[in-house]
């Protein structure tokens, strides 16, 4: 019955290739019914040889199969209002009339230009990082969606179109597989948001037991489960928080629980978009990733990850900036020439008090034409915020605050990764203490990919170690990787588990996100 209404419908306007093509190259029509992706529809149809591909008769079932797989967005972390959904449905079950040859090539170039949108979504994402300097020349576009949409269309393969566009990415799989969950959770008629306001760990905690199942950490609410084996269903709810897995309901522990499934789910749906726009980065080089709110770097190539860290970043006040850019040269024994904002406020009162400071901190002070100056010869005491013509820099040696190493790359912040001498420091969960660079926890694994040419230089500098007062060594790149640093609410370990980050910087406001 339903592919009857699509024959009845369109029999009327046969729509020639000519015609279809004539239509296609007017700006105007194009621009009268808001085709968003114009050049592509061009190719589609040129792939097609200017046929029709939706409203005749022998259309039908690739219509239906298009609109069977728009029913899934949702479960992809995608929209399917974006996909111009109801309108296509509405044309299918005969509930609007096609009044003209107009009409008919408005609806057909339509639902290609939606099907188009789609699938860009599903290989690209359908959401951008949020980035504050982009130095990098990418806009993902790897695979040829409107000839691939063309020829399943051509061959009634449709149906298997979106696995094949699919990001092959472990991130993408287990993002949708955790965002399938909670939608049939939140779609079920029982569901309701919890809130937990018990302390204790026990089958007498209800509302504890129902986030537990709602998060997917346990299956079925309608269980008597042992305090024991709550417990250790508890930790693992705190390690999908990035929290202490203690099984101890504290504070923290509560306000991670008590966020809605609603914002998690919003999390899992733009994190599941970045990880798909990343995708074509990472074919066939080396990609470094660094996610603030995880203080984790990765390296991807190929959709593996080839090295993985903790990371320390910038606190709230000193934040550090999301960025795209190249690493262009790796600096061994580098100089750490303190910004003027820790110089001065950090630095100074305690030179102020006394001078030897300097020495001890194996700092040097240079002035404006870059010459080094007797810290005994400067008036310190006339100096503050406002005025300070010199800058300090902390010499190479074991107690530099940039360590052995130092990997630059262009921006306009003057952010690097480097290593650093307070190795304590990423044994803790929250690493939120810079001022605003990236402290590695292994410089020197991520030094051997960049100079994958000079690994030699890495060795010796191993083998030297600390040298105090050496002079920096500047050793180009021998592969220019590129470097994204994003602000990303989710992630996925090296176990396959779903992670929530905390947003540090409250850089997001989930009720004015779609």
């Amino acid at each position: 019955m339903l592919i009857a209404c699509v024959w009845n419908l369109a029999t009327f306007a046969q729509i020639t290739p000519a015609r279809l093509e004539q239509f296609i190259s007017d700006d105007k029509f194009m621009r009268k019914v808001e085709i968003k992706h114009p050049a592509q529809v061009i190719m589609f149809y040129a792939r097609f040889n200017n046929k029709t591909a939706w409203i005749q008769k022998e259309n039908a079932a690739n219509l239906n199969i298009f609109l069977d797989i728009l029913k899934l967005s949702v479960n992809k972390g995608l929209r399917e209002g974006d996909y111009s959904f109801n309108y296509i449905l509405s044309f299918r079950n005969g509930t609007i009339g096609l009044q003209s040859k107009e009409d008919s090539l408005e609806t057909e170039v339509r639902i290609t230009d939606a099907a188009i949108h789609f699938y860009n979504d599903i290989a690209y994402g359908n959401t951008l990082p949020t980035l504050e300097y982009i130095g990098l020349d990418y806009i993902p576009a790897c695979r040829d969606i409107p000839a691939l949409l063309a020829d399943y269309v051509s061959k009634n393969l449709l149906q298997l179109l979106l696995t094949d566009l699919s990001p092959a990415f472990p991130e993408v799989t287990v993002m949708e597989n955790k965002i399938r969950r909670f939608h049939k959770v939140m779609t079920d008629t029982t569901f309701r948001e919890v809130i937990i306001t018990s302390g204790k760990v026990s089958g007498t905690n209800k509302p504890l037991i129902l986030k537990l199942y709602q998060l997917g950490i346990i299956d079925t609410v309608n269980i008597k489960m042992s305090d024991s084996l709550l417990k250790q269903k508890l930790k693992e709810a705190q390690r999908q928080f990035n929290l202490l897995a203690d099984a101890v309901l504290r504070s923290t522990t509560l306000q991670d629980l008590n966020i809605p499934l609603s914002v998690r789910l919003q999390q899992l749906n733009l994190s599941v978009n970045y990880y798909r726009w990343l995708y074509c980065l990472i074919q066939n080089q080396s990609v470094i990733v660094v996610n603030i709110p995880a203080a984790w770097l990765k390296v991807y190539r190929n959709t593996e990850i080839i090295l993985e860290m903790r990371m320390i970043v910038g606190k709230k006040t000193t934040p550090t900036f999301t960025l795209t850019s190249t690493v262009n040269e790796v600096i061994l024994y580098p100089y750490w020439h303190v910004p003027n904002s820790i110089a001065t406020k950090e630095l100074l009162p305690a030179i102020k008090r006394n001078p030897a400071y300097v020495d001890a901190g194996n700092y040097q002070v240079l002035n404006m034409a870059g010459k080094i100056v007797n810290p005994y010869s400067v008036n310190w005491h006339v100096l503050s915020t406002k005025y300070f013509p010199y800058i300090i820099r902390q010499s190479t040696g074991c107690d530099n605050a940039l360590g052995l190493i130092k990997l630059n790359f262009y921006n306009p912040f003057g952010a690097y990764l480097h290593d650093t001498p307070t190795k304590e420091l990423f044994m803790l969960n929250k690493r939120f203490f810079s001022h605003g660079c990236m402290r590695m926890e292994k410089p020197m694994e991520l030094g051997y990919l960049v100079l994958k040419n000079n690994q030699i230089a890495i060795d010796t500098l191993e083998q030297k170690g600390c040298l105090r007062n050496q002079s920096p060594i500047t050793v180009p790149a021998d592969e220019n990787m590129p470097v994204i640093v994003w602000y990303n609410p989710a992630g996925v370990d090296s176990t396959g588990r779903v992670l929530f980050y905390e947003d540090v910087y409250g850089k997001f406001d989930w009720t004015k996100i779609k």
